[in-house]
């Protein structure tokens, strides 16, 4: 049997628009939910603009004693590095079992 594709969506937004404060996706919403999906579903991973997506620095620095998250930020960049972009993926809902949108900042555009 094979394994379910979930698709992982990642915020784009690296700077909030009402402070200029930098922003981004939030570290233990994704490396929490990762630690206990990956050995059980392919993971995917998109954002709206594709390639690097921001991490909010506030979530590095919050968790700085959980090593969970730690570890993911080291052996894990490659999944947030390199994001695809979502508009690579539009009609391809059929390849995906399950979509997981990791909380951080952002908008539409």
């Amino acid at each position: 049997m094979s394994r379910p594709n979930v698709l992982v969506i990642l915020s784009s937004q690296d700077v909030l628009p009402t402070t200029g404060n930098p922003t981004g996706w939030y570290l233990p919403e994704f490396a929490h939910p990762y630690s206990k999906l990956a050995n059980h579903v392919n993971v995917t991973v998109a954002s709206p603009k594709g390639g690097k997506a921001p991490i909010d620095p506030y979530s590095v620095e919050s968790t700085k004693d959980d090593h969970i998250s730690q570890d993911f930020l080291i052996a894990k960049s490659h999944l947030f590095e390199k994001t695809l972009p979502l508009s690579e993926l539009l009609g391809r809902a059929a390849e995906f079992d399950a979509l997981f949108y990791v909380g951080g900042h952002g908008r539409k555009s």
